[in-house]
């Protein structure tokens, strides 16, 4: 069920290297690479897609682990999925078998304490085997060193306090943590999952169940199955196909810096303009873990500022964002006309955008895990 090994993805089939993949014939600058070859998928719905009205929730997805029914929220925003032990988890077994590790939220001090383990977890009927975290405490940490605690607390505290958006506060300005977001989502949701699925977050893809499916309705996947996403409205496909990826644009991604495993791939890349000035090249993220987004551009922006975002540059874009700057103060009160605008605007750390999950009402997104392509498909309006 779990092991202390670290996952060896089996799916780098030959067949799957994507590298010489031909492109469809397309006029389009950006075509989809042809996935003609690939015909294994499956659609899940989200569990709260007749309640969340333009995307106004994260999505979410049942799961099963151990054989026990959980409601899982999908992140595009962070890579790994959090369980509380309390699910078919033994703790002497988990010692014996499985790594130590944690957790570790920078902007709010908690320290989700636990074990390492490759787990098998059940969505919809899509079996995946990834490395989890599986909680067995957590602790309000403020002086936990990384470097020297060997992962756990050694000097708890009560001062934690986590509200909002866990952002952390440098000279008033918001700056970007999707750790203290997955914190806040994690401790929100009590006796559920937290179900990272994103790329280019920080773990690699051995921790992403999205990446290492290994049945799908008791079939076995073989080199038919594409690993990859495509979101919608309504729910996600799990293995990209030609049908699925249909009318959609894509850009080659980048290995990650020092990457390890062949898959590790960075964000697409997108240009930034706020009001009339110079574009900004930076990366993109549509986040479905937060209402709110992050902006870094050429200047800074503050209230009522027109910013401006085209996917992969400013050239012959197929993917656009526009929406206003909007303080915390004021959240969810300006540009609520427009349905890709974020709740509020903060700062992002780096160049580029995180448009937060609003994006979604104006586009679907694909990434294609096995080959490295991004893609996005413009709703009808």
């Amino acid at each position: 069920m779990y092991k202390a090994a670290v996952l060896l993805t089996a799916t780098l089939m030959a067949a799957r290297e994507v590298q010489s993949l031909p492109a469809t014939s397309s006029s389009d600058s950006y075509p989809v690479p042809d996935y003609c070859y690939f015909k294994q998928s499956k659609f899940l719905p989200f569990n709260n897609a007749g309640t969340n009205k333009n995307w106004a929730d994260a999505p979410t997805l049942k799961i099963k682990v151990n054989n026990q029914p959980l409601i899982a929220t999908m992140d595009t925003g962070s890579t790994g999925i959090v369980i509380d032990a309390k699910y078919g988890f033994n703790t002497t077994d988990l010692e014996k078998n499985c790594e130590i590790g944690h957790v570790f939220y920078t902007s709010s001090h908690w320290l989700e304490e636990g074990y390492w383990c490759t787990t098998n977890v059940d969505i919809g009927g899509v079996v995946t085997s990834a490395m989890a975290l599986i909680r067995t405490g957590e602790v309000c940490c403020p002086d936990f060193n990384e470097a020297t605690d060997a992962h756990r607390c050694q000097k708890a505290s009560k001062s934690c306090i986590c509200s909002g958006t866990c952002a952390s506060k440098k000279s008033g300005i918001e700056i970007e943590d999707n750790e203290g977001e997955a914190e806040l989502a994690v401790r929100q949701t009590v006796g559920k999952a937290y179900m990272g699925v994103g790329f280019a977050r920080g773990n690699p893809p051995s921790h992403n169940l999205f990446m290492n499916i290994t049945s799908i309705d008791g079939v076995p996947v073989d080199s038919t199955y594409r690993h990859g996403y495509v979101i919608n409205s309504t729910g996600v496909w799990l293995g990209v196909t030609k049908a699925n990826t249909a009318g959609f644009n894509a850009v080659k991604l980048n290995l990650r810096e020092s990457a390890a495993d062949e898959r590790d791939w960075g964000e697409p890349p997108c240009a930034v303009q706020i009001n009339d000035g110079v574009w900004r090249v930076g990366t993109f993220l549509a986040d479905t873990g937060i209402p709110n987004a992050y902006v870094r551009g050429n200047t800074s922006h503050t209230e009522g500022d027109r910013i401006t975002i085209e996917i992969p540059d400013n050239s012959g874009a197929f993917g656009e964002a526009k929406f206003l700057s909007v303080p915390t103060s004021k959240a969810g009160t300006i540009g609520t006309d427009n349905l890709m605008q974020p709740t509020w605007v903060g700062t992002r750390s780096i160049a580029g955008v995180n448009t937060g999950r609003r994006f979604y009402n104006g586009y679907d997104l694909f990434f294609d895990g096995d080959g490295g392509y991004f893609g996005l498909r413009k709703k009808a309006t």
